[in-house]
């Protein structure tokens, strides 16, 4: 597994091949990927220090790039302005952790320019420290099925006024033509009348304009001379008594036409010429046998969302050497003054995204509970529940509790419940959750990305009055989220950090409950079949409560047993409850008791959803401690689980007690993470403080122990 680089526009052409095929298999041939396109650009617009990037595997390349050099150990994804996307086919995004050694001279950063979050790598498990920052905001228009369900589906305003815009132009201009030009003859005099066009407008007084004697005109010619040859591409025009008022560019395969180049004659602004042949372009488009989909690639603006079916946000992505070195940029462009956000507001022309906060879950919009919903099947204490409860009976006078949401184009994409808290001088934002929480986690829609997050992060920063510090734990490090959530604080200005919070025992079911006792350890086989015969000798019984008809009688006997044992009291009494009677409701709860001669001796709280079980809290009146009640209801509710409710996996959530690897079959780890601001006094002075306590730690670590003499 290596990395070869090569002068790009020496040796594109003959890797081309290779080229196509990944697009091929990862992005499904898209147009923008495809050699006929990316050569071009090479040919007509690369400066000569590119460099072709391909990284083989087992003799097969498995990734491809182009990179130029963009000052002192730095390097840029090769995107002129003619390229709505940047080069690049990559099947693993963890193969970069190995380019930055791969390169010449000493590399510390590495930007990725102007990816399709549709068309890139998955980022979850990539080591690398990295920082996202918006591009433009570009649309699509879904006109699969039928035109006319599409088109009625769009806002009245808009419909009415495309009927103004024809009527109008009918009559001042007899005869309206639409041309498909597809022949690779006419392909050529197609591109010079969008040229002229194009030349009579803003662009030709800028000198940005197509034209046949241009670069920019001979390099559209070509590639849409190279695409026609397999029928994929074409010229769209829109004539009205007989002159040309409106061309487009467009590129295709068999799911999508991409929109290359739109010009109208701006003489005829009054009759909108570029509306009326957009909706000439979706017709035809919902006509032909293949695409149906067309992507705009183009920084929308408000009007423009009215054609759009699905809108999405086309970001760079700046990769580090390391995470020192992303600390230190992080740092020094903090310095600077005026910081852009994540999402630049002067660039974007159509506010997508919108932050709100609310003071309790119960005020969210209806829309955010099937996040909630979606979250919970990861983690009980993902639910809306759960959040409720905890606000209710642990935080109900706390006015710092806030349920921060990220909107996208009207839909929930990213909550993050949250906690202000203040500690003195220090403003700190902390997960909402308390020592009841066994996993913190973003609430995430499926198709949030690190730019709703960071700009959920952003905003909630400002809210509290420009805080110091962040801290959420304890999460899963294994899950996507994890690097999603480091990802979004780099990109939202914070410098974040890990750190460990706890050891977590569950097992994996294999089998029914025999199965399972059968790989036990044989003193705890034999523990269970002694002190069975004692309990059920001293009148001993087992019951599972699962429903809210006798959940409040459970309550109860919890309460009873739990004031009899070993553990302190409940600090917040009615928390438990609570959760009780949520769980009891979603049919959740499985509340164990163990009664001797009636009474209960001993009760457990397991929690069963979506194929898990997490058992939450055990106790057990230690008067009947010779009779091990809670390990033998353990073992019942161990089976009611394996064999009656058929869970894939028991979790012992919280905590490396040693008698749970007796249950279990795997550990995993839960860890944290803390961030800080550098652009305040107080946040920058915690950073330097966490960098030199963690590189001392390290330098520690190396330092070889002598023995005593």
């Amino acid at each position: 597994m290596s990395w070869y680089l090569k002068p790009a526009g020496e040796h594109f052409s003959a890797f081309a091949a290779e080229w196509d095929r990944l697009n091929a298999e990862l992005y499904g041939g898209h147009p923008l990927f495809d050699s006929r396109f990316v050569g071009p650009l090479l040919e007509y617009f690369g400066k000569g220090d590119e460099q072709l990037c391909i990284h083989r595997t087992a003799d097969a390349p498995d990734g491809a790039l182009i990179l130029k050099p963009s000052g002192w150990g730095r390097w840029t994804l090769f995107q002129p302005g003619q390229a709505q996307l940047g080069t690049l086919v990559l099947k693993d995004a963890r193969l970069l952790e190995t380019l930055f050694a791969a390169l010449p001279g000493f590399v510390w950063s590495i930007e990725l320019l102007a990816l399709d979050p549709d068309y890139a790598p998955a980022w979850g498990e990539m080591q690398l420290p990295r920082i996202v920052a918006v591009h433009t905001l570009t649309m699509a228009a879904d006109t699969t099925g039928r035109f006319d369900a599409y088109w009625q589906a769009r806002p009245n305003q808009l419909r009415k006024n495309l009927r103004r815009y024809r009527r109008r132009s009918d009559e001042q201009y007899a005869g309206r033509q639409f041309a498909v030009i597809t022949d690779s003859g006419q392909i050529a005099a197609a591109v010079a009348r969008y040229g002229e066009i194009e030349s009579t407008g803003w662009k030709g007084k800028t000198g940005t304009a197509v034209s046949p004697a241009n670069t920019q005109g001979r390099f559209y010619e070509q590639v849409l001379r190279d695409f026609s040859a397999t029928d994929q591409a074409s010229v769209l025009e829109l004539y009205l008594g007989g002159k040309l008022a409106a061309s487009r560019l467009i590129v295709r395969n068999d799911r999508m036409a991409i929109i290359l180049k739109t010009t109208y004659d701006e003489a005829l602004a009054d009759i909108a010429p570029g509306r009326q042949h957009l909706y000439e372009t979706l017709q035809a488009t919902a006509t032909e046998p293949l695409a149906r989909t067309v992507e705009f690639y183009t920084n929308v603006t408000r009007d423009q969302t009215d054609w759009a079916t699905s809108l999405r946000y086309i970001c760079h992505h700046q990769l580090f050497r390391n995470k020192l070195v992303a600390g230190v940029y992080q740092l020094i462009n903090a310095l600077r003054p005026g910081r852009r956000p994540v999402i630049p507001e002067d660039k974007i022309k159509f506010p997508a995204t919108e932050i709100s906060s609310c003071a309790s879950i119960d005020a969210l919009p209806p829309a955010t509970a099937s996040l909630f919903g979606s979250a919970a099947t990861a983690s009980f204490d993902a639910s809306a529940d759960w959040f409720a409860n905890l606000q209710q009976t642990v935080f109900p006078d706390d006015d710092g509790v806030r349920f921060q949401v990220g909107m996208f184009w009207g839909m929930p994409r990213a909550i993050l419940p949250l906690r202000r808290v203040d500690k003195g001088r220090l403003r700190e934002i902390q997960s909402l959750g308390h020592f009841y929480t066994s996993l913190y986690t973003p609430v995430l829609g499926a198709q949030a990305t690190e730019i709703d997050l960071a700009a959920v992060l952003e905003q909630a920063g400002q809210d509290h009055g420009n805080a110091h510090a962040m801290r959420f734990a304890p999460l899963d490090r294994e899950s996507p989220k994890y690097e999603i959530l480091l990802t979004a604080l780099r990109s939202a200005g914070w410098v974040p950090f890990r750190f460990y919070c706890f050891g977590n025992w569950f097992l994996r079911v294999d089998g029914g409950w025999q199965d399972y006792l059968a790989r036990r350890d044989g003193e705890l086989r034999g523990l269970l079949k002694r002190k069975g015969k004692k309990f059920l000798a001293a009148g001993g019984r087992m019951e599972i409560v699962t429903d809210s008809m006798t959940a409040e009688s459970a309550i109860r006997d919890y309460c009873s047993v739990y004031a009899k044992s070993w553990k302190k009291p409940e600090p917040y009494p009615h928390f438990i409850p609570g959760l009780i009677r949520g769980l009891a409701a979603k049919g959740w709860l499985r509340l164990g008791i163990a009664r001797i001669a009636g009474q209960p001796v001993a009760a457990q709280i397991w929690i069963v959803a979506h194929g898990k079980a997490s058992i939450f809290k055990l106790a057990y009146d230690e008067a009947f401690a010779h009779l091990a009640p809670g390990t033998l209801l353990t073992a019942h509710l161990m089976q009611h689980a394996i064999d009656v409710d058929r869970v894939r996996e028991v979790d012992y959530l919280i905590g490396d007690d040693p008698y749970k690897a007796d249950w279990m079959s795997h550990r995993r780890e839960r860890w944290g993470i803390v961030a800080y601001n550098p652009r305040t006094v107080i946040g920058a002075t915690l950073l330097l403080r966490e960098t030199l306590g963690h590189y001392w730690s390290r330098m520690l670590k190396r330092v070889p122990v002598r023995p005593a003499k």
